[in-house]
């Protein structure tokens, strides 16, 4: 007995310290990599002393005295609160992601590959402005001077997966230009497939009817070409292999929002500028809030993509910025006629051409390596038949491919002091396809779009035949013809993702704008006043109220007319909803009873005809149709084919609404008041290794849950995914005010730091979920003073 009660007592010491040892060892690996934001530093490499002020959210304003030592030190400083952040967006852009992740993302490497962003990179780096180069390489030296002195003091998730940054290069800059390029870019991918196999099952006529745009289009020619369902899920299957960047936190762009009002129509007599860029949320954000200041010669506050050292979007001392998603078409399939007797070759123009082959060596973690074949037409890449070559493959064709210069567009922005120099600027900002709104100093506003717009035959919404020239791209819209507004009459200008032009443009854009839902609203909230302030501002920017909840309620509300067939809690929500706003509030039963009829309503219109396809609906095309016929009026589509009779609209609309109701109390009890939206619509920012459960458990790399309102179709945007969870919104919101920058205001939904044991690690998320804001300083006086820490950056003496 007392040799067992021994033996326990050694087992139990033994299992303390195992425990005591793991906790030592998590707690060092939290903590490794902190960043220093107070004291001072020697920093070789630099010419002469930088200061570095964080703000309270942790936010550097860099006084460098020269451009060298400006984009150095911002290398350097980027670098310690987002480095593998940045590592991982390299390696998204050079298809890297296999080598500290595994064989699971081997082949989305593969299509990252096929990319080709280093080829384009290299191009655009060999032709860049000298000056603008010096800057690059200053901004690289930074981040590699603090991987050299960080030593394997460097953030958990390099611990956890156990390897080391490579050193920054030009190209690794350029490189995350490009993928920002792509990433707009890519859905036209899956719509294009969809669209097609639309066509195949329904016809094109009635196929027509869910394509947005079509049939304003007369000089479209539908291909004579059939293609089987293999090629198509093969092809399906290697695009939804980037479905894992989603994962990953770095995807996708999407939507926005922007306007700016001339100084006739605001408080302050100058003009005031609004906007929020629309992203996935992860954590770390994929924006990082930084100030650059050469006194006397560059002064710019904005927003940065870590790893490249310009601001994307924000304001110099004379102008302000901001962006949106232009939503244009600028990717289409082409099915290539490969040879039966050589799958390298393919035929064009009535001769056999020859593939560009391409071994691609994909590096595993462990050492092992496997390699995989890239084949190239002269479009690009085939994205179809990896494995089994059948008589068609489909070629990818994509702006990106094409000479833009991105790098030059945002340092000039920087430097901007007028429209004529913010119109230089954005010239060159072809693979990136945006619409630009603008304010200055001097009391002007505009909205130009800056991007390539393919000149194509018809539009590009399907799959065309590659066999000949025919389809294929012609040249880009000249940027002196693409779409702008300055000073106009109204004293206002705004985007949102909607529509650009109306159908007399000569050239094809889109046909897969975002529903104008969000528009609406917007221009409802700028006309409601004429004077209008920066509080007025930040009202608009977090409006939840629902332009689509106003067009589609009231006919739901003609349930009225059947209330004898209607339960008695279906009585009751029609009430509720005869009481509504339109506010998609976190505590409205309203908003919850409005999403779940969205998605039944859709599903009762569509689903019997698409069947399986159903489920792979663009969303913009479900959205597109509904929009149509509340507009104008049902038809086909409205009847339920699996039925004999033939129903009405109202007869659908009363089927979706009992599915509506009944899905809330199967999924949320039967009781509406434990229906709210917020309950039932919430947000975690979650981190690439926060998705493996011991690693959260652990490190606590996610954020808390919030309940959140909104939909995709309110100004202030929370979109969701699979069961109601938020994975989509306003990355940045920004309200700049020319009268005087440092009233303007700012908040990012994470935190401006992306390690774990920075205090500005998520530390902006509760503040963004209650509709908070950070004054943004920027004058020397505001800055001094919202300063909570000050780091020297000092040169190491010769």
């Amino acid at each position: 007995m007392k040799t067992l009660k021994t033996v326990l007592t050694i087992v139990a010491v033994v299992v303390i310290a195992v425990i005591i040892a793991g906790f030592i060892i998590v707690s060092g690996i939290r903590k490794s990599g902190k960043p220093v934001y107070d004291g001072q530093l020697t920093v070789p490499g630099l010419g002469s002393e930088v200061t570095v002020y964080r703000d309270e959210r942790g936010m550097p304003h860099i006084y460098a005295s020269d451009e060298h030592d400006l984009y150095f030190a911002a290398g350097y400083v980027m670098a310690q609160d987002r480095l593998w952040q940045m590592d991982l967006i390299r390696r998204a852009t050079t298809g890297r992601l296999s080598e500290i992740f595994g064989r699971k993302y081997e082949q989305t490497d593969l299509f990252l590959r096929s990319l080709d962003m280093a080829t384009k990179s290299k191009l655009v780096i060999s032709n860049e402005d000298p000056a603008i180069i010096s800057w690059m390489q200053a901004y690289a030296d930074g981040v590699n001077e603090y991987i050299d002195k960080a030593g394997k003091n460097l953030s958990p998730e390099f611990k956890i997966l156990g390897y080391r940054p490579d050193i920054w290069s030009l190209e690794d800059i350029a490189n995350i230009i490009g993928y920002m390029g792509w990433d707009l870019a890519s859905s036209n991918l899956t719509s294009d497939i969809f669209y097609y196999r639309l066509a195949e099952k329904l016809g094109p006529e009635k196929a027509a009817l869910l394509i947005p745009d079509w049939k304003a289009v007369d000089n479209y020619v539908f291909p004579g070409f059939r293609l089987n369902d293999s090629l198509l899920d093969k092809a399906r299957t290697f695009i939804s292999s980037m479905d894992k960047l989603k994962t990953l936190g770095i995807a996708s762009f999407s939507g926005s929002n922007n306007w700016a009002v001339s100084g006739s129509r605001t408080t302050t007599g100058k003009p005031l500028l609004s906007n929020d860029m629309h992203l996935s949320f992860g954590a770390p954000g994929i924006w990082y809030e930084i100030h650059e200041v050469v006194p006397g010669k560059l002064n710019v506050t904005g927003v940065a993509v870590p790893g490249q050292p310009f601001i994307v979007a924000g304001h110099n001392e004379n102008i302000a910025w901001g962006m949106t998603n232009l939503m244009v078409d600028d990717i289409d399939l082409f099915a290539e006629n490969v040879n039966p007797d050589n799958p390298d070759q393919y035929l064009f123009n009535g001769e056999w051409r020859d593939m560009q082959i391409r071994k691609e060596v994909i590096s595993l973690k462990r050492g092992k390596k496997d390699t995989l074949t890239l084949r190239f037409t002269q479009r690009g890449p085939i994205i179809s038949g990896f494995r089994d070559v059948k008589d068609l493959e489909l070629s990818m064709r994509w702006s990106g491919y094409d000479t833009s210069d991105e790098i030059r567009s945002v340092a000039l922005l920087n430097r901007a002091s007028d429209w004529k120099d913010f119109r230089s600027a954005i010239s060159t900002f072809k693979s990136i396809s945006q619409n630009f709104v603008y304010a200055d100093t001097q009391g002007n506003i505009g909205l130009n779009t800056g991007g390539g717009i393919p000149i194509r035959k018809g539009p590009g919404t399907m799959i065309r035949d590659g066999e000949t020239d025919e389809y294929d791209w012609k040249n880009f819209v000249p940027f002196n013809q693409l779409p702008f507004s300055y000073n106009p009459d109204e004293g206002s200008v705004s985007s949102a993702n909607n529509k650009t032009v109306d159908d007399s443009y000569p050239y094809y854009i889109s046909s897969d704008f975002v529903m104008p839902y969000r528009i609406i609203r917007i221009r409802q909230m700028l006309n409601e006043k004429n004077i209008l302030g920066p509080d007025d501002f930040k009202r608009m920017i977090l409006d939840q109220h629902s332009a689509y909840a106003a067009l589609l309620t009231p006919f739901i509300l003609g349930l009225d007319s059947v209330k004898s067939k209607l339960t008695p809690l279906g009585v009751r929500m029609l009430d509720t909803l005869r009481n509504w706003d339109y506010n998609m509030s976190a505590g409205g039963t309203a908003s919850a009873v409005f999403e779940f009829f969205r998605r039944s309503f859709a599903r009762n219109l569509l689903g019997d005809e698409l069947g399986d396809l159903y489920n792979q609906i663009f969303g913009i095309a479900r959205d597109y149709y509904i929009y149509r016929i509340l507009k104008t009026g049902p038809d086909e589509f409205v009847d339920d084919i699996t039925t004999r009779e033939k129903e009405s609209l109202d007869d659908i609309i009363f089927r979706s609404y009992n599915d509506c109701l009944s899905s809330l109390a199967e999924n949320y009890g039967s009781d509406p008041s434990g229906w709210k939206w917020g309950d039932i619509h919430k947000i975690i920012i979650e981190h690439p290794l926060g998705s493996v459960k011991i690693l959260e458990r652990l490190f606590r790399f996610n954020s808390p849950t919030y309940k959140v309102g909104g939909s995709d179709h309110t100004v202030s945007p929370y979109s969701y995914g699979s069961g109601f969870r938020v994975n989509h919104g306003a990355s940045e919101r920004h309200i700049f005010n020319t009268a005087n920058w440092d009233d303007s205001f700012t908040i990012i939904p994470t935190g401006e730091s992306g390690v774990l044991s920075s205090e500005f690690y998520l530390s902006q998320m509760k503040d963004y979920i209650d509709g908070k804001f950070y004054r943004d300083a920027f004058s020397d006086d505001a800055v001094r003073k919202a300063a909570k820490y000050i780091l020297k950056l000092e040169p190491a003496s010769e």
